[in-house]
């Protein structure tokens, strides 16, 4: 294989969500579909035919293959252990949807399978990619909101298509909602304020013992800046209409709301001096500008028992794209798209690393820990 041609790309779990990817893959120079193979056979042989490529007749034939360079793993998370560890031993990379896997023995079993082949294995945390979360991180970084002080993840979900038989609410199987879901948001608070500890932690079930609703609180410490409580909340009990999600980061001097659990919108409302309003603007091509209020030059505004120098109150506003399932194969590309550099150039910089995984697992993990351990009986 020349360091320009395409690597091979397997699919493991040809379901809904594995289509959508391999539609995305499709698109890209870097890859091209290989195989697919799922535990039904009848639904890999329906997408093997609709991109025309094969449908193994296991996982193990298709980790035989000799055109299969990286494999998607995108089969629920219990499964993901024996299939990423017998892919990496098989010499292929792997694409793990999340989590990495339901525990953190078994998450540490992946990396040492990784590190023994010298192959990757990271986790889909697409959101890393996203071009909101990518803007989050720069007005931060920027500084004239001053320091973060507290979060509040409100994660709306509907449950349309999980009737109560579905594998996402059997805790062995998917690993519960921190871990299945709560991963991607546990790893994006922690590239947006470092790394997170979990300090309290809680479920609630419906009638019938299904748990749909989780909350915990995470105190993160970035450096140089005071502790952050940040509180995540997922309920799965929607209906698909009302599905939404909503960021908001309080800062000493504005807000900062992302909307969607696929971020779609950053509002920033901020009060701040001229200087603090140019490089919020600095921070991102915005897609609206509204002036909330002036202020005297020669006004001192106090907070945090320290003198505010504040000019001008603003509401800045970016929507790249409001179509979720765009921006999602967008993110989905520039992920894969920095993985492959990586396969051809092992001095890459990799975004997202098989570390990530396992430091949002282990917060998960952590949160589900604690939620048992106040639950009743």
């Amino acid at each position: 294989m020349s360091s320009n041609e395409p690597l091979g790309l397997g699919l493991l779990g040809c379901g809904a969500f594995g289509r959508f990817c391999l539609e995305t893959f499709a698109t890209m120079d870097q890859v091209r579909i290989a195989a697919v193979a799922d535990i039904r056979p009848d639904a890999a042989r329906a997408l093997g035919e609709a991109f025309d490529v094969v449908a193994a007749e296991s996982d193990k034939a298709l980790l035989a293959r000799d055109d299969v360079d990286i494999v998607h793993i995108a089969a629920p998370p219990a499964a993901h252990r024996g299939l990423a560890i017998a892919a990496l031993t098989a010499g292929k990379h792997v694409l793990c949807e999340k989590p990495l896997a339901v525990t953190i023995a078994d998450a540490d079993a992946i990396l040492a399978a990784a590190d023994r082949a010298g192959r990757l294995c990271p986790v889909n945390f697409v959101l890393r990619h996203n071009p909101v979360t990518e803007a989050v991180a720069r007005v931060l970084d920027a500084g004239p909101l001053g320091a973060p002080l507290a979060g509040r993840l409100t994660n709306c979900a509907f449950d349309t298509y999980m009737p109560p038989g579905h594998w996402f609410w059997d805790e062995a199987v998917s690993g519960g909602i921190f871990v299945e879901h709560g991963v991607h948001f546990f790893d994006m608070y922690a590239t947006w304020l470092g790394a997170g500890e979990v300090i309290g932690a809680h479920t609630l079930a419906r009638d019938g013992g299904l748990v749909d609703r989780v909350a915990c609180t995470v105190r993160h410490a970035p450096p140089d800046a005071p502790p952050v409580l940040v509180s995540h909340y997922h309920g799965f009990d929607q209906i698909e209409p009302m599905d939404r999600a909503e960021h908001r980061i309080v800062c000493e001097m504005g807000d900062v709301r992302v909307a969607g659990w696929v971020p779609l919108r950053l509002t920033v409302d901020a009060a701040v001096d001229d200087a603090g309003a140019e490089r919020l603007r600095a921070c991102c091509p915005w897609t609206a500008e509204e002036a909330v209020d002036r202020y005297d030059r020669q006004a001192v505004h106090r907070g945090r028992g320290m003198p505010r120098h504040v000019t001008q109150r603003l509401r800045l506003t970016y929507e790249p794209n409001a179509d979720k399932a765009a921006v999602y194969a967008q993110s989905l590309r520039a992920l894969l798209a920095d993985q492959v550099a990586c396969i051809r150039d092992a001095s890459h910089q990799r975004r997202i690393t098989e570390r990530n995984g396992r430091d949002a697992l282990a917060t998960a993990v952590a949160a589900r820990r604690r939620a048992h351990e106040k639950a009743p009986g």
